[in-house]
């Protein structure tokens, strides 16, 4: 992710950016979040790297959870009162994020923000939340230390980075290791990261789940997401003789080390990627039969999830979002978009309306309304349910494995929300 910025940069960085990085979806009166809570409105700031690096899936994070908003407002809002939408691009830079949250919060009086895709962005935007005591709902991140301990301001929908290892550990278990044909301790497994907060968390956590099993990790290789070049890390890879490649990038890197691992006929029997692995970019940049049986974990691609388990109303909102979602954009609503459907869904249909009920909206009464969270498995669009803990996660949220099958990223596993079989073994790329 990118680099943090210091204090005296992100000043600098204010009066510069903020003018070209916050788009006003709504004339708004001043006055700050908390100061605003009576007034006739609910006023909800999104903030997601719209342009730079992280632009690909942050804008469909962005879409996607506006469109439940919008979707809130042609039933009603909440708890009577209409949703006012502000817009702001953190343009993929951590300072420029926390810029736009203050003067989000300063000059057009949000209650909550909605964001933020990357946990380096969470983490700048989430102590000027706190400071504000603004709530920031978090439907992106996952580092585990987006926020500080004791920052009762911050709500993350999604699974953290253990989710994420949980499932790829499980899915090891209990069906790669029987197509593979080895004990499970037997299994070479390597790891590749960005070394930022996402990638480093997600792999920190799966070398820690992986030494419980006693699953051998044969290499693992960090590299910086700005780079031009991976080849080196790939010809290592490769070295360890690997069964099963797990990569953790970003958007920009996915691109490079796929490309890499080709020009260095790099092949295993599979491999699981994340982020970068389960965009629309990849798809386009590789071609169906480029990227055939790649794996991907995270929270479900919900364009290919079955939503026939999921309780009513959370089918009904997935089914016509989704579907609104690929006429607006012109591609499938994908894992990033998800998140941005199902985490606004929690706020819109569960969170706010007690917030509401309470007779002022703030941060505070967002997160006392959140405690009493209760929405079982199949409640959401996701197809997990939700209940907040005291660190603020949610935890109900899940990651599930997909697969690239045909062009598509269908979810694959678990089998309750499969819309298609796992592919074994991934095809080399002589059969590309």
């Amino acid at each position: 992710m990118s680099v943090q910025r210091s204090a005296t940069t992100r000043r600098r960085l204010g009066a510069s950016l903020v003018g070209a990085a916050l788009v006003v979806g709504a004339a708004a009166g001043c006055g700050g979040g908390a100061a605003s809570g009576a007034a006739e409105e609910v006023k909800v700031g999104l903030i997601f790297p719209t342009t730079g690096g992280q632009a690909a899936l942050g804008t469909d994070q962005n879409n996607a959870a506006k469109m439940v908003l919008e979707w809130a407002n042609a039933h009603g809002g909440v708890g009577g009162k209409k949703i006012k939408i502000f817009e702001g691009d953190s343009q993929s830079n951590p300072g420029v994020g926390a810029t736009v949250a203050q003067r989000m919060i300063d000059q057009n009086g949000v209650q909550v923000i909605i964001g933020s895709y990357a946990s380096g962005i969470a983490q700048a935007i989430a102590p000027v939340a706190q400071r504000n005591r603004v709530l920031l709902w978090e439907v992106g991140a996952v580092a585990p230390n987006v926020a500080q301990p004791g920052n009762k301001y911050f709500l993350r929908t999604v699974g953290a980075s253990e989710t994420y290892a949980a499932a790829d550990i499980d899915f090891l278990e209990n069906y790669l290791a029987g197509k593979l044909g080895k004990p499970l301790d037997q299994i070479r497994v390597a790891v590749t990261h960005e070394d930022g907060p996402f990638g480093t968390s997600v792999a920190d956590a799966i070398v820690a789940q992986a030494k419980a099993k006693n699953i051998t990790i044969v290499a693992r290789e960090a590299y910086p997401e700005n780079s031009t070049d991976v080849t080196p890390v790939v010809v290592r890879l490769k070295a360890a003789q690997p069964d099963v490649l797990l990569a953790v990038p970003l958007v920009a890197s996915t691109p490079l080390l796929w490309q890499a691992a080709r020009t260095q006929d790099f092949n295993v029997k599979a491999v699981i990627g994340s982020a970068g692995f389960s965009s629309s970019s990849f798809l386009d940049k590789f071609g169906a039969k480029g990227i055939e049986g790649v794996y991907d974990v995270e929270a479900p691609a919900v364009e290919n999830m079955n939503s026939a388990n999921l309780k009513p109303e959370a089918k009904e909102v997935l089914d016509k979002l989704r579907a609104d979602f690929r006429a607006k954009v012109g591609h499938d609503c994908l894992v990033h978009c998800g998140d941005g459907l199902g985490g606004a869904y929690i706020l819109v249909k569960d969170v706010l309306p007690r917030a509401v009920q309470s007779g002022k909206v703030t941060g505070d009464s967002i997160r006392q309304a959140a405690e009493k969270t209760d929405i079982p498995d199949g409640g959401t669009p996701q197809g997990f349910g939700a209940k907040f803990n005291d660190k603020g996660d949610n935890e109900r949220a899940k990651s599930y494995i997909m697969q690239w099958q045909g062009g598509k990223l269908q979810v694959v596993y678990p089998q309750s929300l499969a819309a298609a079989e796992p592919i074994f073994p991934m095809p080399t790329w002589g059969q590309r």
